[in-house]
């Protein structure tokens, strides 16, 4: 009997031990691209929060959609870097045809959601995928949708201009894809920042997300996020990931890796302390809520190297420097609120830069207020151009 008693103990013990052990399993990276490709065999849409503007994200991008196991299995690219104004130049040009590289690249450049120039990888990524298409005549070719709602910037003269665009990116963005994507039975990529695709971010939030609400019409999804090797502040580096191979993916169910801060990790450690949700700011009298984790947030984590070799590409100074798109950024600054600074320096930096403290404690500046009409429904969908 006493046999018996202590079979049962050491079950009980497993019972309540298990999700700790399984927490603390080792990870197992997977080489990125045949990571993805697997994703499509069980799941229509694989969305990828992505950090903007980043090289080594869209050099693995561009390799990825040049890869013809890729394009057998993907149909569309649905990317938030795409005013869906531009819809037709866009097809004609990654169908291959010639179109005029002012008219196309307003796709790119004038988005409602970028403030200030645009990272030139996007102009690459939709090229590569233009140059895939052009070695499979005859075979399946993949599609860029434009993900971003149809501003068109000749027209806006205000803030309130823009209030309808801005604040319908998200509905936008979903509605495209299943008119796009899920209305046609296809499978796609969809590539938006990690804020729009982030499970549970910010606490708090109370409508649905991008990723509910595709799957509330029965889209089977998988998300992956981009993360680094911070954990805490910007000198908490974990060292665990110091052996993994990149750009690799790694589930991030029952692992250490998905116990760690979702937003130190997302954001190379340069997060800024926030709290989200109804019992945050003054006078609150609940405790905040719990930092999110990273197995809460999605379901894999995309690793591109140390966060200290990352870099950003940003527009050469040449191209805005007294032109006319940089005197047109300049203006639509102005309109947003913001300063007409364009960043003019070195055409790749550090991806995340050490947070500066404010000169005597002083908070960061504020953002500009939204729009009062920040609510308006979007207007009527023009024809493509």
């Amino acid at each position: 009997m006493r046999f018996g008693h202590t079979l049962l103990a050491f079950a009980t013990i497993a019972l309540i031990l298990s999700p700790t052990c399984r927490a603390q399993v080792s990870p197992k990276p997977e080489n990125a691209t045949v990571a993805v490709l697997r994703d499509f065999d069980t799941h229509d849409l694989v969305l990828l929060g992505e950090i903007h503007g980043n090289k080594q994200e869209y050099a693995w991008l561009r390799a990825l959609v040049a890869s013809p196991e890729f394009a057998d299995r993907v149909d569309d690219i649905v990317v938030e870097s795409g005013n869906s104004l531009y819809q037709k130049s866009v097809d004609r040009y990654i169908g291959g045809e010639d179109v005029p590289l002012e008219h196309v690249q307003k796709a790119w450049l004038d988005t409602v959601g970028a403030i200030g120039p645009p990272s030139p990888v996007y102009a690459s990524f939709y090229q590569a995928v233009r140059e895939s298409n052009l070695k499979r005549p005859g075979k399946h070719q993949i599609r860029v949708v434009c993900g971003d709602p149809y501003i068109d910037w000749d027209k806006v003269k205000d803030r309130e201009d823009i209030a309808p665009y801005l604040g319908n990116r998200d509905q936008w963005f979903t509605q495209v894809v299943k008119e796009e994507v899920l209305a046609k039975h296809h499978h796609a990529l969809l590539i938006m920042g990690w804020g729009h695709f982030l499970r549970g971010f910010p606490q708090g939030q109370k409508s649905p997300s991008i990723e509910q609400q595709l799957r509330s019409v029965g889209a089977s999804t998988y998300l992956i996020v981009f993360g680094t090797n911070a954990v805490g502040g910007y000198d908490d580096l974990d060292h665990r990931f110091d052996s993994w191979s990149a750009p690799a993916t790694v589930s991030l169910a029952d692992s250490w890796v998905g116990e760690l801060p979702a937003l130190a990790v997302l954001s190379g450690g340069t997060f800024l302390p926030m709290v989200f949700g109804p019992n945050s700011g003054p006078g609150a009298t609940a405790a905040p809520p719990a930092p999110l984790k990273l197995k809460d947030a999605a379901d894999a984590l995309f690793y591109l190297g140390p966060r200290d070799r990352l870099t950003q590409v940003r527009m050469p100074r040449e191209e805005l420097d007294g032109t006319p798109y940089g005197k047109e950024l300049q203006r639509r600054l102005a309109i947003e609120g913001f300063p007409s600074n364009l960043n003019f320096g070195d055409d790749e930096v550090a991806q995340f830069s050490r947070p500066q403290p404010q000169s005597g404690g002083a908070p960061p500046p504020p953002m500009p207020p939204p729009p009062k009409n920040m609510g308006a429904p979007l207007p009527p969908r023009p024809p493509a151009q």
